[in-house]
């Protein structure tokens, strides 16, 4: 959806997705090439950003150095998205056509300040857009539609989590009332949902109401099944609900609880048949034991339940709406990418056992949900993170200083206080004006050589040079260090393994002994 946006955000865009990658500078040229624009440009992007996107994220310049998010401001990429959205007209035109889906093509030229050519563009590219999702922009009235009207839901429940977020409540319905009945309801059925869960269950239930409130209905077969446990008790709630919508233009039709139920509570919905369930049930028990087994960590029940229901969720959504839902911005890409960085052993675990789930076509778990997953394992998999970092290689450390052993010791104490199980420390306690190149070659043995002054005829690339005290820049470029000789440290070790799955836990990881990761 990223090419609906005008050229100039689009690259803007590409700009900050390609810094916020990286670790550190990146050097302008290649900033240029990746984004395919001239350093002008490059420059003119960069103030643009800093002034009207400087309220979320900022991005440092230097003529030597190069370019780099700065890390202290850059943690809210999604409220530039958020801004995108309110920004651009096909958004604007996309949300607007929930309340109005009966106008043509004059009454949005006026509406959207567009002139006819520019405004037939737009449709154009939506219309494709729209069209690798399964729907459909008609045009006579203009509206979004799809062969089952839950795909159109569920396209609007992500566009509004996307634009508005947990922070924003876009709807004229009580957000209060619209959230303690979907807390009350997802209890009844014994549904646990976290706060973004609730928001997201709360668009989707609105975007329903309103659906139904310009004519879209869900299929006449649903209509004729015969009420269900769900249905039964969402009907109870009816006059709550009506009291809800006591100040809008909404009317519930009887049986408006098999909307809510086959929309808002589709995880019970849309099996193939029981036996389905049961199968897919026991393929997510399955991988989760075997990763469990596989880094020799418990799951706990009641995390167990909540993954696994997730789980199940994503499934029998993918049965029915078999597209991508993300739109804009993907909330989970950038976490799912610190994990694959930061615990690589772990992420190709997850990745090996997911494929397992369903091997006919594992593009969901793989490929559609793969950052999800991460998301919901680390959130989920209760002290998982704990377990993990006792897990990771002990980055060996060589302290060495021309102002003395006490100096080192200091220095030492200062590593052991903030990255004491990251890291063995030792401390070199000879004068370093008389130690001879011969010697540093056992300074090779340790990942890193911290000194505080550059070693004369020291040659060897694991030196690190900081000031006499650790100051920001030595702090983070410690830290990216020792990271970085972890991941290498595991992706040698996975080359070495082999198959995984033919493997034990102690094989997969190192033991204590030798610096595990």
């Amino acid at each position: 959806m990223k090419h609906l946006l005008n050229s100039s955000t689009y690259r803007r865009i590409q700009f900050v997705e390609f810094l916020d990658q990286l670790p550190s500078w990146c050097d302008i040229k290649e900033a240029t090439q990746t984004i395919d624009c001239s350093a002008k440009t490059l420059l003119a992007d960069i103030e643009f950003i800093n002034e009207f996107w400087g309220e979320y994220i900022y991005i440092e310049y230097s003529k030597f150095q190069g370019v780099r998010l700065n890390n202290l401001t850059s943690n809210k990429l999604g409220n530039v998205y958020y801004q995108i959205y309110h920004e651009s007209l096909e958004f604007q035109f996309i949300e607007k056509m929930l309340y109005e889906s009966n106008q043509d093509a004059d009454y949005w030229i006026n509406e959207l300040f567009m002139s006819e050519a520019s405004f037939y563009r737009m449709v154009n590219g939506l219309e494709e857009f729209l069209n690798r999702r399964g729907l459909v922009l008609e045009r006579a009235p203009f509206r979004i539609t799809g062969p089952d009207e839950r795909w159109v839901r569920f396209f609007y429940q992500q566009y509004f989590t996307e634009a508005y977020g947990v922070t924003q409540w876009p709807f004229a319905l009580d957000q209060e009332a619209t959230t303690c009945f979907i807390m009350r309801t997802s209890t009844d059925f014994d549904v646990v949902l976290d706060d973004r869960e609730i928001q997201e269950a709360a668009y989707l239930f609105i975007v329903t109401l309103n659906r139904m409130h310009q004519g879209f209905y869900l299929s006449k077969s649903i209509y004729r099944e015969k009420d269900d446990t769900i249905d039964k008790v969402l009907n109870l709630s009816r006059p709550s609900v009506e009291q809800l919508l006591m100040k809008t233009n909404f009317t519930l039709p009887l049986k408006w609880y098999k909307e809510i139920s086959r929309t808002v509570f589709h995880e019970f919905y849309n099996w193939a048949n029981p036996e389905q369930n049961s199968q897919m049930e026991q393929r997510i028990e399955t991988f989760l034991t075997s990763v469990s087994q596989a880094i020799e960590y418990p799951l706990n029940k009641a995390d167990k339940q909540k993954i696994m229901q997730k789980m199940l969720s994503w499934f029998v959504e993918y049965n029915f709406y078999p597209y991508r839902r993300m739109l804009l911005f993907d909330k989970h890409q950038k976490f799912a990418r610190e994990v694959q960085l930061v615990y690589p052993i772990f992420s190709t675990i997850v990745e090996i056992y997911l494929k397992d789930i369903e091997k006919k076509s594992p593009k969901l778990w793989t490929d559609i949900r793969l950052n999800n997953v991460f998301f919901l394992l680390m959130k989920e998999w209760s002290h998982l993170p704990i377990h993990l970092e006792n897990l990771r290689k002990r980055v060996s450390i060589l302290i060495v200083s021309d102002l003395g052993q006490k100096h080192a010791e200091m220095l030492r104490d200062f590593l052991l206080a903030n990255y004491n199980k990251r890291i063995a420390v030792d401390t070199f306690n000879e004068p370093i004006i008389l130690t001879s190149p011969t010697e540093f070659e056992k300074f090779t043995n340790y990942d890193i050589v911290l000194s505080n002054n550059p070693i004369k005829d020291y040659k060897y690339k694991n030196i690190l040079i900081i000031n006499n005290f650790f100051s920001s820049s030595d702090r983070e470029n410690l830290l990216n260090l020792i990271v970085a000789i972890q991941k290498e440290a595991a992706c040698n070790h996975l080359k070495k393994l082999g198959n995984i799955k033919m493997k034990t836990a102690k094989e997969i990881y190192f033991s204590q002994q030798t610096l595990q990761e």
